[in-house]
């Protein structure tokens, strides 16, 4: 279906299940699908999402499954920061792929009437429908547990069930941008709460990959929340290896603040919104040198040892490049070509990061513009030095929505791929 759908439900559960906490509790879902989705999340009837509810300064935490790695932390889902596009795992929080759900607890510090909570998605495929059960509780209950396992029953322990969501369309593609609504008909608060427990469920269990991607969650309490000041974008963790401290606060800290908001502005392309907080993780026992899945960047903590004054903090540079990429595959687009992403990736670090005399010069008569990071980035060098100053801009736009194709080198610079190469060799191959 394109378009956009509502859906206005009051809240009835299956037969043998609780009745929610009040007997009017409505939910009302619309999906926009098609050219009707975008980045306002322009609902009809479901408000738009807010940055100064009062989720805003909410401390949320994971209880139950485990966050997919290629996903935002779940600090995400009140940041009031929102996905630009329909498939961009580092802007939205889900599950891990294979796993039934989980359960995310939302404290708001303090009990609060609540009049709404909202709910939004985004996804292209099935990841975008919402399947998930809300409580909450005020905690004053001698029951109370706030951190129920995912087994246990959230009634038993203190907790009133809200409402049931399921958003799944009867029919028809479920791809789209979801907008849930929960609120009591006659306008009264859903209750008085201090916690909000988010029970999600995959939305097929047979689809290994049916976790939804959950873009924001906000809490309406009638009031302008200021958000609190937050900690710095880049969280580095070292506790596996606090020897590391003095460098990671002195060295790596500094270089990455200052670089990575650079790096932003070097990928640009329309309507993007680069992450707003990526983790550095240094592990203790990890083989390699260091990897990047959606936000979270993990480095090998026997490697960096050795590299400290080396290569180090040039290897995580390379990383944020990946963290600001985001090349999730756009659906219907032809895959990117790997050597490239590395390599777009080395020509920052390498040809814009790290001093001239460490810059790599390949060995121009066996080397090859596919053999990737080092090569590839001296060839995209030279590319921009002699041909085009803006290609490094294009071919990143192009990879991020999805547009990347061989002919794009033409287009850019008159030449084909291979003719660039074959000049850039004639040229020395060191520029």
């Amino acid at each position: 279906m394109n378009g956009l759908a509502a859906r206005w439900m009051t809240a009835l559960l299956p037969l043998g299940l609780p009745a929610p906490a009040a007997a009017e509790i409505q939910v009302v879902w619309e999906r926009n699908a098609g050219q009707t989705a975008s980045a306002a999340f322009p609902f009809k009837a479901i408000p738009a999402p807010s940055a100064s509810d009062a989720a805003t300064n909410a401390e949320v935490a994971l209880i139950a499954g485990e966050a997919d790695p290629n996903g935002a932390d779940a600090d995400a889902l009140v940041d009031g920061q929102l996905p630009t596009g329909s498939d961009q795992p580092g802007a939205n929080f889900f599950f891990r792929a294979g796993s039934p759900g989980g359960r995310i607890l939302l404290d708001l510090r303090q009990v609060t009437a609540i009049r709404r909570v909202t709910t939004y998605s985004w996804h292209p495929g099935g990841r975008g429908p919402q399947v998930y059960r809300l409580y909450g509780s005020d905690g004053a209950d001698g029951r109370f547990q706030a951190r129920p396992a995912r087994e246990a029953d959230p009634l038993q322990s203190g907790w009133t069930l809200i409402a049931a969501v399921d958003t799944r369309p009867k029919e028809g593609e479920r791809g789209g941008q979801y907008g849930v609504r929960i609120a009591d008909a006659s306008g009264a608060p859903l209750g008085r709460y201090r916690y909000l427990l988010l029970d999600a469920s995959s939305t097929d269990p047979a689809d290994r990959f049916g976790q939804t991607f959950y873009s924001e969650i906000d809490v309406d309490d009638g009031a302008v929340h200021a958000a609190k000041p937050r900690p710095p974008g880049i969280a580095i963790d070292y506790s596996e290896t606090p020897e590391l401290k003095d460098w990671v606060e002195t060295k790596l800290r500094p270089v990455l603040e200052t670089w990575y908001p650079k790096i932003v502005a070097m990928l640009p392309s329309e309507g993007y919104r680069a992450p707003s907080r990526l983790t550095v993780t240094i592990q203790k026992d990890m083989e390699g040198v260091a990897y990047t899945a959606g936000t979270r960047v993990v480095c090998a903590g026997p490697w960096f040892k050795k590299n400290l004054e080396g290569e180090a903090v040039g290897a995580v540079i390379h990383e944020l490049v990946h963290v600001v990429q985001q090349y999730g595959r756009v659906r219907g687009g032809a895959p990117n070509p790997g050597w490239l992403v590395e390599g777009v990736a080395d020509y920052i670090r390498w040809f814009l990061y790290e001093p001239p005399h460490l810059r790599p010069k390949p060995d121009r008569a066996r080397a090859k513009y596919t053999d990737s990071y080092r090569v590839t980035a001296a060839f995209l060098n030279h590319l921009m030095t002699t041909e085009n100053d803006q290609i490094v801009k294009r071919l990143n736009a192009a990879m991020r929505e999805g547009r990347y194709r061989p002919e794009l080198w033409t287009e850019l610079t008159g030449k084909t791929v291979d003719e660039l190469w074959a000049r850039y060799v004639e040229a020395g191959g060191t520029r």
